[in-house]
């Protein structure tokens, strides 16, 4: 098979030959987000030791590929990251906390296409160039880990703010009930 599935922000899509492009909210994600994430997913599952996988990641990602763990909304993620812009968290804060509410964030997409070749083109919006931060590193890896993104709900003092559903799944990761993202 050849072929694939970029997701961009609405009114940047051009048709193309072999990849379709799926317009979607940015820099507020929305369902058109989620879909494609899905269907990107969806096209990594089957790869083998044979696929060639090519993941264009650029500053914005975090917004295009939006899909939330499993037993987390995307209402609930949405509130989660309001919760942190209105406390002052900085980039790498938030960016933390939703890869650890991502299905495909902090090197999950990685994840995802194991065993096939992976090639990831990087295109930074961030100061330094951190793989990991730049879309919340779906190909990177993860330096943060759950326990970090209690400590940051602790520092800024929305424990109790977040939804039940995030705190749960943050504090089931730090008991191991839940793998961590790649390191």
């Amino acid at each position: 098979m050849s072929g694939g599935l970029i997701n961009t922000k609405y009114g940047h899509g051009t048709p193309l030959k072999r990849i379709e492009v799926n317009e979607c909210g940015h820099p507020v994600p929305d369902e058109a987000g989620i879909a494609g994430t899905e269907r990107i997913v969806g096209l990594l599952a089957d790869a083998d030791e044979r696929t060639l996988a090519l993941c264009l990641v650029s500053g914005g990602g975090s917004a295009l590929m939006p899909a939330p763990a499993e037993g987390i909304s995307f209402s609930e993620k949405q509130e989660t990251t309001r919760q942190l812009l209105a406390c002052g968290a900085t980039i790498n804060e938030l960016n933390a906390v939703r890869k650890h509410l991502s299905k495909v964030k902090g090197g999950q997409l990685a994840r995802v296409a194991f065993p096939a070749t992976l090639v990831s083109l990087i295109l930074s919006d961030v100061i330094g160039d951190p793989l990991d931060v730049i879309a919340s590193g779906p190909t990177a890896p993860d330096e943060s880990r759950f326990g970090t993104c209690l400590e940051i709900l602790r520092k800024y003092g929305i424990e109790d703010r977040v939804p039940k559903s995030v705190l749960k799944r943050l504090q089931d990761g730090e008991a191991g009930k839940i793998p961590e993202t790649p390191k």
